[in-house]
């Protein structure tokens, strides 16, 4: 093989790289996007009548949560299925952002802590790393550590004096 063969060879493996990264990149916009409107829906919870509206907001939250597990379908089909961890990072945040909204959401409803595998469950992913598109613990825990963050915040907000 020619240096000439071997550099189009390699342009073209970047490229096929980069196609992928970029479809990637699309949806996990729409996650984000998803995101954040289910954390502005689910901060009302913190204003004045927020405690009577809980039932509701959780509710459309869960529907929220059927458009995520459609997302989610869609990008495990953007990546070859052992290349996960590769791309992982570019879908990170945003999962752990989702486990916060999922646990969340349980925890207005049941004043429960949501498990990695219901987690997992309600965003439509596995919770075992042997059956494909998974919840890294690592992205469970960092999810739920922003739940915690999120409750310590709003008690001391409400009791100036608790620390």
């Amino acid at each position: 093989m020619s240096v000439s063969a071997m550099f189009v060879a390699l342009q073209g493996a970047l490229t096929a790289d980069q196609d992928i990264r970029e479809e990637i990149r699309k949806v996990v916009q729409a996650l984000e996007q998803t995101a954040r409107e289910m954390l502005t829906l689910l901060q009302g919870v913190h204003q004045g009548n927020g405690f009577q509206d809980i039932p509701k907001k959780c509710q459309k939250a869960r529907e929220h949560f059927g458009t995520v597990r459609t997302q989610m379908e869609s990008l495990k089909t953007k990546f070859p299925a052992d290349q996960y961890y590769r791309f992982h990072e570019h879908w990170r945040f945003v999962l752990q952002r989702l486990v916060f909204l999922a646990a969340f959401v349980v925890y207005l409803e049941t004043e429960t802590l949501v498990t990695r595998e219901a987690a997992a469950e309600i965003l439509g992913i596995e919770a075992d790393r042997e059956r494909g598109f998974h919840l890294d613990i690592e992205d469970y825990l960092s999810g739920v550590l922003t739940l915690a963050s999120e409750l310590v915040g709003k008690i001391s907000m409400q009791r100036p004096g608790w620390q």
